[in-house]
Order: structure tokens, then sequence, then C-alpha cells
């Protein structure tokens, strides 16, 4: 009897928490996975936004030049009929260049980069939601690690309680009832760790995919951005918010439209004769039919800027709805962490109390035992707050740009 006490003993000390070690500063393991965080600017679902909004870029950048110069040549004959005089013959050669109206090719220039300053704002948003998809995968692998350690702890007890009501049956101090209740709360225990297993797999599958290998680090300890219920400064507002930028140059190009259009063409010819001679020719468009072409599309353009203003308003607010929950959300996680934690103090100061009831031949065995797995059982609950609550976080975080985030 004297070893199981022994026994006991260790294992409540081995199960008590170190809260000092666990809340210090890791200044290692910030650096680490700050190095991690930045591999995810390579991958593929950032890099198709920084690619795309190069592209656009590059396209806008292109928007802004002249069209391509026509180069004719030709043979003109003047005679029409039956006339075979060939005097009026002449052979040219010659060039024509369109010129659109004032302001038309800066105005789908400036168009072509507000789309892509929007597109650069979603490989902004992107990285940042995969920063907080990282954190929060590395707080389920220490969550899933601990829990693991808990309930083989949780196993062992009852295999030792096992044993216990084993030899209380042979003296007919406890019944055959009591042992297959116990068999079956065991049972859940190791059902418990088979879901960890299946999880820790899934959770090896999305290190794998966003890092291409699966670090042993602990995540960050992160704290909630101080908030003041303005969405301004989001992701989803500002990216919202480019789309009136794009709306705007939309309704320059449409009003550039009703300029004119110029058209430049120069030729330069040798007559039948011997002669030479050029011609230099500028020609102008004239709006006649603008109330029928540029007019609707300018009131279109007009309308879609109305459009993204409203989208605007909707995503603020959808914004403001979902970061107040969040909030809401971390505000009770975090009461709920410190109050696991006191109810776990409590248990541990309980468990030992029982232990030295039993020595003092005051509780027994399946007493011992229980206020062990108690004690275990909120551990495991605090682990899974614990990697709530940071998940919550960065769930949070990601959703403001960096400037909101350094304040």
């Amino acid at each position: 009897m004297p070893i199981i006490i022994a026994w006991l003993l260790l294992v409540i000390s081995a199960a008590t928490p170190a809260w000092a070690q666990e809340d210090a500063p890791q200044e290692q393991e910030l650096g680490a996975f700050t190095r991690l965080a930045e591999k995810l600017r390579n991958h593929p679902e950032v890099q198709a936004y920084v690619e795309k909004a190069e592209s656009q870029r590059l396209y806008g950048d292109g928007e802004q030049g002249l069209p391509d110069p026509m180069l004719m040549v030709g043979v003109q004959d003047y005679p029409i009929g039956s006339s075979n005089s060939r005097s009026e013959q002449q052979k040219m050669i010659g060039f024509r260049q369109d010129i659109p109206g004032f302001g038309i090719r800066e105005a789908k220039a400036g168009k072509v980069h507000a789309e892509s300053q929007k597109t650069k704002l979603m490989a902004d948003y992107a990285f940042a939601a995969m920063k907080a998809k990282l954190a929060t995968t590395l707080a389920n692998w220490q969550r899933i690690k601990e829990q693991e350690a808990i309930y083989k702890q949780q196993d062992a007890l009852f295999t030792t309680e096992r044993k216990s009501l084993t030899g209380r049956i042979a003296a007919n101090q406890s019944s055959v009832s009591q042992l297959t209740m116990h068999h079956a709360d065991q049972t859940e225990v190791e059902i418990s760790l088979s879901e960890l297993e299946e999880q820790k797999h899934e959770i090896e599958a999305m290190l794998t995919n966003m890092l291409g290998e699966t670090p042993d680090i602990a995540p960050p300890d992160l704290e909630m951005i101080a908030w003041d219920q303005n969405a301004e400064k989001t992701y989803p507002v500002r990216i919202a918010a480019q789309d009136i930028q794009v709306a705007h140059r939309e309704i320059d190009l449409r009003e550039s439209e009703y300029g004119p259009n110029f058209e430049v063409q120069a030729n330069y010819g040798r007559m039948y004769g011997g002669d030479n001679s050029g011609t230099i020719t500028v020609g102008v468009s004239i709006p006649l039919w603008a109330s029928a072409s540029q007019k609707p599309k300018l009131d279109g353009a007009k309308a879609s800027l109305r459009a993204a203003e409203w989208d605007v308003d909707t995503v603020k607010r959808q914004t403001i709805e979902r970061l107040s929950h969040l909030q809401a959300q971390i505000v009770t996680s975090t009461k709920k962490v410190e109050l696991y934690k006191d109810k776990q103090n409590s248990l541990n100061h309980a468990s030992n109390a029982i232990v030295r009831e039993y020595e003092a031949g005051k509780a027994d065995m399946p007493s011992v035992l229980k206020a062990k797995r108690n004690a275990l059982s909120v551990r495991a609950s605090l682990a899974a707050e614990k990697a709530k609550r940071l998940s919550l976080i960065a769930d949070f975080n990601r959703y403001f740009t960096p400037e909101v985030s350094n304040e």
C-alpha cells in the first residue's frame, strides 16, 4: 500500500501545471513563429494575388501608350472608265496614327491601377488570414499534445483503480457493476485518445500544406488588438472601398469619351511622270451619337459608384458585427481560462488533501483516484479553452491592417 501512495503522489506532482513556466514570454519561440509566418508569403494562395496585382499594374501602364500606327502602301490611278491615261497614276507610302481623346488613356490606366491596388490589399488580407490559421493550427497542435498526456495519465489512473476494484470485489467490499461502469469510463478515455490521433493527422496535413513541414513549436502569445468600433482600417472595408476608387476611374473614363478622338495620316508618293507628292490629313471625331452611346455608359458608371458606396456600408456593418462577436467571445474565453485555472488549483489542493486523508485512513482509494481524475479533466478543458482563446484572438487580429496592428 505505501508503494501505491508514493506512486499517486508522484503522478499528482507530475500532473500539476507549472503556470510560471507556461505563461513566461518565449522570445525564441516567437522568433520561430515569425520566421515560419514569413514563409507563408510564398504560399500559392498569396502569390496568386501578388502576381495578379502586378499583372494589373502592368496592364495599367500599357493603357497610357498610343495605339500602334498603321503603315500603308498603295497605288492610285485616278482615271475612271475607258481612259488609259497613266499621267495621274501615283505610287505612295504612308502611315496613320489614331490618337484617343485627351484623358482617355489616363482614365483607363487609373481604373486598372485602382483594381491593382484592390488585388494587392486582397493579397495582404490572404497573408494575414494564413498567419492567423498558422497560429490556430499551432495552438491546436499544442492542445493535442497536452490533452494526449492528460488522457494517458487518466488511463493509468483507471488501470490502478481497476486493480483496486478487483481486490475490493474479491474482499466483498465492492460490486461487479462498479467494475463494469469503471470499464465504460476508461473506454471513453481511449476514445478521446483515438480522436486526438485523428486530429493530429489533420493538423500535420494543414501544416504541410502551409509550410511544407510540421514544425514542433509553441504558438505565439497573442494579444487582442485594441479596437474602438471603427471598421475603416480593416481589410474587408478597405477592399470594398477600393471598388469606389475603381468606380470613380470608370466615371472619369466615360466622361473623357465625350471629348473628340483624333487621327493623323501622312502619305508620300511619286507620280508616273516623276513628280513627288505628299499629303497630311488630320481628322477629328464628332460626338453625334453621344446620347445613344456615351451617355448611357456614363449613367451606368455613376450607378456603379452608388452601388459601391452601398456595398462599403454593408461591409462595415458586417465587419463590426463580426468583430463585436469575436470580441465578446474573447472576453468570455479569457474569463473561462482564469476560472479553469482557479478550479484546477482547487482540485490539486483537494487531491493532495485526500491523499493525506487516505494515509490517515479517513478516505478510500476510489475517492483518491476520482479526485485525481477530476483534476486531470479540468486540465484537459483548460488546454482546450486556451487553444480556443488564441484562435479567437488570431481570427480577430487578422481583420486589421498593419498600421492598426502597430499602434
